[in-house]
Formats: C-alpha cells, sequence, structure tokens
C-alpha cells in the first residue's frame, strides 16, 4: 500500500452565499475585479447563463487558468443554469463549488454538465443538477495520481440524469464480465468520498448498471467512504455502489440515510439500495446504522468482499424490509473458484436491533443472509432482530469452507417466514458452536432453528445451545440438528 498524502477542503469553502452581492475581501491580488466575476481565491457565478461573464462556465474557465481560485460561490438568489455544453475542470489545484442552492440543468449539455478531470480535491455544495444525457456530475481520476483525493458532496441533489447521478472514477476498466475476475488498473491514488444531505434520486434509466452514486476504486489505493443524512431512491440499478478492485480495502460508515425503491431498470439484472464489491487484497470494513433500505428491487445491503482480506461489518437500528431478495447479504467471497483465488479472510459481524421484514419475492435465502465460503472463519453476534414474513428463511448462517463457525442469537423474533427460521449450516472442515436465547421462532415453513455439521467434508464438531427459546408451529418441527448436539435449557 502506498503513502497516503491528504490535502484538506476547507469548510468555509462550502458555506452558503449571502443573497445580496458580495464586499471584496482584501487579498494579496489587490482590489476585487467583479466586473470580471473573480476576487482573491474565489470566483463568483453572478447570472444563468450559458456562458460570458458571470456565468459558471466563466468561473470555471478562470480557475482553470488561474491556480491561485480554490473556490466557486454562486451570488445572490437561487437560479438555473441551462448549459448547452460540458463545463469541465481540468486545473490541477482543489476546487469547492457552492451552488446557492442553484439548480445546473443538463438537459441540452450533449454530455455531462459537470466535469472534474484535474486531479485535485473536490468539494460541491448546494447544488441540483438534474436532466443530463449523461451523468450528472463526474470526477474522474488521473491514471498519475498518487497520495489521497478527496470528494465532498454537501446538501447536493442528482435527479433526472441518464447515466450515473454521480459517478467518481478511478478504473481504467469498469466492466465487470460475469464469473470472471474483472479488471483491476487504476491509479495508485487512494479516494475518500464524503457524502452529508445529499439525495440521488431517478437517474441511470438509459441503460443496464447506472446508479444513484457510483465510486470505482482501482489499482493501488484503498476506498474511505462516509455518508450521513442522504437518501438514494427510484435509481435504475443501485442506489449507491461501492466497487474496490486491485490492492486495498473499503472503510465505510453510512447513519441516518435512506435507500428505497432501486433496480428496477433492467429485468435481466434487478439491483439493490445499497451494494458494495471489494474485489483483490484488502478488506471490507465498516458499519451501518439508523438506516434503511426498503422495497429494493434485489437487496437492500449486498456486501461482498471477494478474494484475500476479512469481512468486518457492523449493523445497529436498521431496517431492511420489502426487498424482492435478501433485506441483508453479507458475503466473503474470497476463495470461490470461479475467480482462481488461493487468499482466505474471516467475515465477523454484530448486528443489533435490525429489522429484516417481508423480503425474497424473487427469492433469496433469508431475511438475514450471513455466508463465508471457502478458507476462513465466521463469527456473528445477532441480538435484537426481528425477521418474519418473509418469502423466503428468516436468519441464514453459512460456512461452506474449512473453518470455524460461531454464533450467538439473543432476544430474535421470527415469525411466519416460508423457510427455516434460523439456520445454522456448517458445510466442511470447522467447528460450529451456535447458541439461540430468548428467542421466538415459530410458524414457519421449514424448521423452527435448524443446524447441520457436514462431517463428509471433513472433521467438525456441531453444538447447538437453545436457552428460553420459543418454538411453536413450524410446519417442519421445533428444531433439526444433523450430526449437531442440541442441549435445551428453559
Amino acid at each position: 500500500m502506498k503513502r497516503s498524502l491528504v490535502v484538506a477542503i476547507s469548510l468555509a469553502a462550502l458555506s452558503a452565499c449571502s443573497d445580496t452581492s458580495p464586499t471584496a475581501p482584501s487579498s494579496p491580488e489587490g482590489d476585487a475585479n467583479l466586473t470580471l466575476g473573480w476576487s482573491g481565491r474565489t470566483a463568483f457565478v453572478l447570472n444563468g447563463n450559458d456562458a460570458g461573464a458571470g456565468s459558471l462556465r466563466s468561473a470555471i474557465g478562470l480557475a482553470n487558468s488561474n491556480p491561485g481560485i480554490t473556490s466557486i460561490e454562486f451570488v445572490g438568489r437561487a437560479r438555473t443554469v441551462a448549459l448547452t455544453s460540458p463545463v469541465v475542470f481540468a486545473g490541477t489545484q482543489s476546487l469547492s463549488i457552492d451552488g446557492s442552492r442553484s439548480t445546473i440543468d443538463g438537459a441540452a449539455a450533449s454530455g455531462t454538465p459537470i466535469q472534474f478531470v484535474g486531479g485535485g480535491n473536490v468539494a460541491v455544495s448546494n447544488l441540483t443538477v438534474k436532466n443530463s444525457p449523461a451523468e450528472g456530475i463526474t470526477v474522474e481520476v488521473s491514471p498519475t495520481a498518487t497520495g489521497t483525493l478527496k470528494v465532498a458532496l454537501i446538501n447536493v441533489e442528482v435527479a433526472d440524469n441518464k447515466g450515473h447521478g454521480i459517478l467518481i472514477n478511478d478504473q481504467v476498466d469498469t466492466s465487470a464480465p460475469e464469473n470472471q475476475q474483472p479488471p483491476s488498473a487504476g491509479s495508485d491514488a487512494s479516494l475518500d468520498v464524503t457524502v452529508i444531505g445529499a439525495r440521488f434520486l431517478r437517474n441511470g434509466y438509459s441503460v443496464s448498471d447506472r446508479d444513484g452514486l457510483r465510486v470505482n476504486e482501482g489499482g493501488l489505493g484503498s476506498l474511505t467512504f462516509t455518508m450521513s443524512l442522504s437518501t438514494a431512491a427510484n435509481n435504475a440499478a443501485d442506489g449507491v455502489e461501492l466497487d474496490e478492485r486491485g490492492d486495498g480495502s473499503v472503510n465505510f460508515t453510512v447513519s441516518g440515510s435512506t435507500f428505497r425503491e432501486n433496480g428496477i431498470f433492467d429485468p435481466a439484472d434487478l439491483d439493490d439500495g445499497f451494494d458494495i464489491d471489494e474485489y483483490n487484497d484488502g478488506s471490507l470494513i465498516g458499519k451501518v446504522v439508523f438506516t434503511s433500505a426498503i422495497d429494493n428491487y434485489e437487496e437492500g445491503f449486498d456486501f461482498n468482499e471477494n478474494n484475500t482480506g476479512d469481512f468486518r461489518v457492523d449493523m445497529s437500528f436498521v431496517e431492511a424490509s420489502g426487498n424482492r431478495e435478501e433485506g441483508i447479504d453479507f458475503e466473503e467471497d474470497d476463495d470461490d473458484a470461479t475467480f482462481g483465488s488461493a487468499g482466505g479472510g474471516d467475515l465477523v459481524t454484530t448486528l443489533v436491533a435490525i429489522k429484516a421484514n417481508r423480503n425474497g419475492a424473487d427469492g433469496g435465502d433469508g431475511g438475514v443472509k450471513i455466508r463465508e465460503k471457502l478458507l476462513g472463519n465466521l463469527g456473528a453476534n445477532i441480538n435484537g432482530v426481528e425477521a418474519s414474513d418473509n418469502l423466503i428463511g428468516g436468519i441464514s448462517l453459512r460456512e461452506d469452507g474449512t473453518g470455524n463457525f460461531v454464533s450467538a442469537i439473543n432476544k430474535a423474533t421470527v415469525l411466519r417466514n416460508a423457510g427455516h427460521g434460523i439456520d445454522h449450516d456448517e458445510n466442511s472442515g470447522g467447528d460450529l458452536t451456535a447458541t439461540v436465547s430468548n428467542t421466538t421462532s415459530s410458524n414457519n415453513t421449514l424448521f423452527g432453528i435448524r443446524a447441520d455439521q457436514q462431517l463428509a467434508s471433513g472433521a467438525g464438531v456441531g453444538t447447538l445451545q437453545l436457552t428460553a427459546v420459543t418454538l411453536t408451529g413450524n410446519t417442519g418441527g421445533t428444531t433439526t440438528g444433523s450430526n449437531v448436539t442440541v442441549t435445551t435449557t428453559p
């Protein structure tokens, strides 16, 4: 991994402007030149014109020609700027744009209306970008970039754009061929993306796999992602997708956000509310709190760690209901033979105060699914989870390869699922050690609680401890323990 070089973006550049014309600040450059739309380090947008003095295009042009300009501010009342061609920032300096609640209409832009290709940090705030025939905003990372590139999206709305709402791209080849390891080439830079109070709405209705927000990281860098108080709804593919390839990890935090009704566009490849894919060497590490993924057309939360590296993700106070496959799908895929990997990694997760109800109209394994494939251990701590009325199983835990399986489920409510209420499945060499306590798993189509230790694939010991568990009305029976010692305590 490379040494990170972080260039901070000042929060002052993100503050909203006054509704009156600005008073020129003192600056080493001399008196303000408002007739040309700039003062000191700031270029001003003074009107809604497509071009000419005081326009957004002029302000970006000033920043392109003067590396001392590091911010652009819309001045006065909120306005709509109808662009007739893209505006491209190619300067090497960091740049912030404060839109002061203005709107960029890209319907006539014949391409992505706002493009950043220069390589510096980017901050966009208080701006709406809509109706583009392509992406709303793109940030393209230079193939020669190093260090860490920061992107901040604050109170931004991207809506009704035909491509991704926003695309942040650090991959040479973004294709993902079916059943193949995807290409990983990219720059040596890491990405650090912050999203606060943003809305990604109805984007991507043109071709398959166009998301509300897409972040592609390739090459030798890692991806850090922070999202809060934001919404991704009714996008054609994923509401938000993070795609990390090459050596490097994903570290993420999501709080107070909503992913709703995403993924309808391509019937052959329906998509998710929030999707993360981590490929090659590196781990997937993060947490989701006070967040919901509801009524998405595939999975609510679809998190995958592939190749060598661990999966360590926690959730608390999260709802994942009404999704057409699993509500929550955690998979550590490190050694999938499809990708020819000989790596390994553990899946470790804690889930607290989760609702995963009414999922699975199109199939799947469980309202909550946690699966560790091949080499690696599975450790799951589940407390206060409700998984009911799913058209698949309720809670599905599975370890497929060499590695131990340890789980503890407490205070779960698992009712009326069309499968096992709670399923523990150890499919290869390794011990299964499961406890379920203070839990009700009733009126499910198959067993209330199932535990299975596959001895044929290798030595292993299976134990299931049940304490203060209610199991009534399950069509398949109360418990099953193939090659597992089941102990019940009232």
